[in-house]
């Protein structure tokens, strides 16, 4: 009877132990670093004179982000985001305040993060096709990610992310083919895409 006693109560502390081990969750209190790598293309893209699209952009938008969590349900960082427009019209550099939630306690969790901020304009502009476009003045930025993370262990995790980003240039320069400065104008860029994310605790 003792031996059964025994065995049972062995068990049940190695079944506890194996559950454990599966249970993984990523260290929600202290210090974070995110780098995501996202791709991601603006919906309102306007048609110029001689039906020819313009104010278009599809970009690699590596961002970054530094924070930290004070509960899984809220943490607050600062990151950047670089804006690598092919056609270097809208190439800039986003810069923001951000909110991170998470909202389970499993290795497997959904999270949102809000991002507030400004675009700095990197002075780049595209050829003109038929005219150029540089940004001379940043303006408003906020971004929506909506995703999912999974704790490869208590210090790193991985996920995949879709995401919504505003990216308001104050004023856009545009020039003709032959460098003359023409109408400068306000642009909203209303960009959505997704990719993966990458992160770090301490």
């Amino acid at each position: 009877m003792k031996k059964i006693v025994v065995a049972i109560i062995a068990m049940t502390v190695l079944c506890g132990v194996a559950q454990a081990q599966r249970h993984i969750e990523f260290r929600w209190h202290g210090v974070y670093l995110t780098g995501n790598l996202s791709y991601g293309a603006n919906l309102n893209r306007t048609v110029e004179e001689g039906g020819v699209v313009g104010d278009t952009l599809s970009a690699f938008m590596p961002t970054f982000t530094a924070g930290y969590q004070f509960r899984k349900e809220a943490g607050v960082g600062l990151g950047f985001s670089y804006v690598a427009d092919p056609t270097g019209a809208y190439t800039q550099l986003p810069v923001f305040v951000e909110l991170r939630s998470h909202y389970m306690r499993s290795r497997l969790t959904p999270y949102t993060a809000l991002q507030v901020g400004y675009t700095i304009p990197l002075g780049m502009s595209s050829a003109p096709n038929p005219v150029s476009n540089k940004i001379e003045e940043g303006g408003l930025y906020f971004g929506i990610e909506v995703g999912g993370r999974y704790a490869i262990s208590r210090s790193t995790a991985v996920g995949v992310h879709a995401m919504y980003r505003l990216l308001q240039s104050n004023v856009l320069q545009r020039s003709d083919i032959n460098g003359t400065p023409m109408l400068a104008t306000p642009v909203v860029l209303h960009v959505v895409g997704g990719g993966v994310s990458f992160y770090f605790g301490n």
